[in-house]
């Protein structure tokens, strides 16, 4: 077979393709994320890149086996990591107060009506890292807000900001909420800066 042919086809090969995460993430946060999920039983698995700006979808949902995308969805930053509201998370704190996005490893936990206007069904996070620690004592959970919704974006020109919580349109939430309730990872990373880290 000629040397050309048997290169296209091992190009072609699907058990030899990089895999959706792969394509992604940096090989150092692959390694980080690989790491975590050896510790992870659920079928799904998330990853946020803060580094991307927040009018584009940036949540990546996974299959766990082969890691597969799912789907992708815009999600939201803090107040505190985007000071000007340019649609760009700039920094990050797990500080009580911040009202910033905390880069890390998160563990889906229990989902629940909010009683915060707009908010509806939720889910809260655990921090399982150095950097957002804080999370359960912060309340950062997956919620939605209208901020996140087409028509706001449209006409603001980029969504909304939170205090430091993964905010989604309502139908994203849904689908989010349905796919990684029940303990599943959640990587936030920012690929303009630092990686989260088990410091």
């Amino acid at each position: 077979m000629p040397r050309t042919l048997l290169l296209i086809l091992l190009l072609l090969s699907p058990a030899l393709r990089a895999s959706d995460l792969e394509l992604l993430v940096s090989q150092p946060q692959l390694g980080e994320i690989l790491d975590g999920l050896k510790t992870g039983r659920h079928p799904r698995f998330a990853v946020v890149d803060y580094g991307r700006a927040s009018a584009l979808p940036r949540l990546y949902l996974f299959d766990s086996r082969n890691h597969a995308l799912l789907g992708r969805y815009r999600v939201a930053h803090g107040k505190g990591s985007d000071p000007d509201h340019d649609g760009h998370a700039d920094s990050f704190s797990n500080a009580p107060g911040s009202r910033a996005t905390s880069l890390g490893e998160f563990r889906t936990s229990d989902v629940f009506d909010s009683e915060e206007p707009g908010h509806g069904r939720s889910m809260r996070l655990i921090g399982l890292s150095q950097t957002n620690s804080n999370a359960e004592e912060r309340a950062i959970v997956i919620h939605a807000n209208t901020y996140m919704e087409e028509d706001f974006i449209r006409q603001h020109g980029v969504p909304g900001r939170s205090h430091g919580c993964l905010v989604l349109a309502s139908a994203d939430r849904d689908r989010v909420i349905e796919e990684l309730e029940g303990g599943a990872l959640i990587f936030a990373i920012s690929q303009k800066g630092q990686a989260f880290a088990h410091q």
